[in-house]
């Protein structure tokens, strides 16, 4: 398996693009707490850390099933990629984990 570079206890965007998970984008707080709309309910926009979480699980999931495939088409290529995403996904939904912790 290939080494992945850490940087401050978390891998670098290049590491997370190689399991298919976007480099984090930075939040506009406006666009987070904006309450304004129309029809006067509050923005449905996920906090940063649910929104690694959920991420993390699609992630965990889709590996999930890329490595069942795997197993079954005998493919071991496949089943490979399938465990490293499922992989990658596990701490995606750590890191939002402990974003939460924290209180982003």
């Amino acid at each position: 398996m290939a080494e992945h570079k850490i940087k401050d206890g978390v891998l670098t965007d290049a590491d997370l693009a190689t399991y298919g998970i976007p480099p984090k984008q930075p939040v506009d707080p406006t666009a987070v707490n904006s309450h304004a709309t129309t029809n006067g309910r509050k923005d449905k926009t996920m906090k940063p850390s649910t929104q690694d979480r959920t991420e993390g699980k699609l992630h965990e999931v889709k590996g999930k099933v890329k490595e069942e495939v795997g197993k079954v088409t005998n493919n071991p290529d496949l089943e490979v990629s399938g465990k490293a995403e499922k992989k990658a996904g596990k701490v995606q939904k750590w890191i939002g984990r402990a974003e939460k912790a924290v209180g982003e």
